[in-house]
């Protein structure tokens, strides 16, 4: 039997591969950690590197293989005889992202509810409450329930405003209102969230962060849906550019590329004139 993964060395050497931006070393890097936890019967280990794993899967649009991440950390934490401690709500927040990413709200939501039932009895209303808020108001927005998407939105703000070292997370906090109020039409509203959620991101880590192009890409949005269509094309085309630097071509890119191609269509001839908002 192996050795233990050496959990503090494995996050060090991942950070730097992200860091690098050496994408294509990452997921190799981690499946050869698991394989080590595995044979080591190491479930700490196979927890961690799961829990990695299944983020990585979920960000380049492969969510059948981060589910099955999730579930093995879920089983590992099951293992170990912490289901119902933060870690465990953690966990199920996560399996909650995937379901978002698969565009199945509802069951996203359901979970989401069991996580925050697990947190609500720890009196935990931090970092991980926040993190839950922002998914809910993700999948209530797609659900079409917009104003409950803006309140869960502004929870998340509430909590993230407090702690001055999240910055990255109070930009996401933000992105989510501003998506939820361009679903209700409220452009100038949206506008202005997203736009305070790009000055955050750029801020933190000059428009490194993964979760940068999102706020791009969300902006675009607005600006296609008021046919601003020029600038719909460069915040496309940006939103393009990022998301094949963090992630390579997934199918998020391939969905980017789709709008691009379709706003420099009614682009021709156009210009992005003044925005009403």
């Amino acid at each position: 039997m192996g050795k233990k993964v050496d959990t503090q060395l494995f996050y060090k050497m991942l950070d730097r591969l992200y860091e690098n931006k050496e994408m294509d070393r990452v997921e190799p890097y981690m499946l050869e950690t698991l394989a080590e936890a595995g044979e080591s019967r190491d479930l700490e280990g196979v927890v961690s590197v799961c829990n990695e794993l299944g983020g990585l899967y979920r960000a380049m649009g492969r969510t059948e293989e981060a589910l099955w991440a999730y579930e093995k950390v879920m089983d590992g934490l099951k293992q170990m005889g912490m289901e119902g401690t933060r870690n465990y709500a953690v966990a199920l927040i996560n399996v909650g992202n995937v379901h978002i990413s698969q565009k199945s709200y509802e069951r996203a939501y359901d979970i989401d509810r069991q996580a925050l039932g697990i947190l609500e009895r720890l009196g935990d209303h931090g970092y991980q409450a926040a993190a839950l808020y922002n998914n809910m108001s993700a999948a209530l927005r797609e659900l079409g329930q917009t104003k409950e998407a803006q309140h869960m939105a502004r929870q998340a703000i509430q909590i993230m405003e407090k702690m001055p070292e999240c910055v990255a997370e109070l930009a996401t906090s933000y992105t989510n209102l501003g998506q939820a109020q361009a679903k209700e039409y409220a452009y100038a509203d949206a506008r202005e969230n997203l736009t305070y959620a790009l000055q955050l991101y750029e801020n933190c880590s000059g428009g490194r962060d993964i979760h940068y192009a999102t706020a791009v890409y969300a902006l675009a949005n607005v600006d296609d849906a008021q046919g601003h269509y020029e600038q719909a094309k460069e915040g496309y085309g940006k939103a393009a550019k990022l998301t094949e630097r963090d992630f390579g071509r997934t199918r998020n890119y391939g969905q980017i590329m789709e709008d691009l191609e379709r706003v420099r269509k009614k682009a021709v001839g156009r210009d992005g004139g003044d925005w009403q908002g």
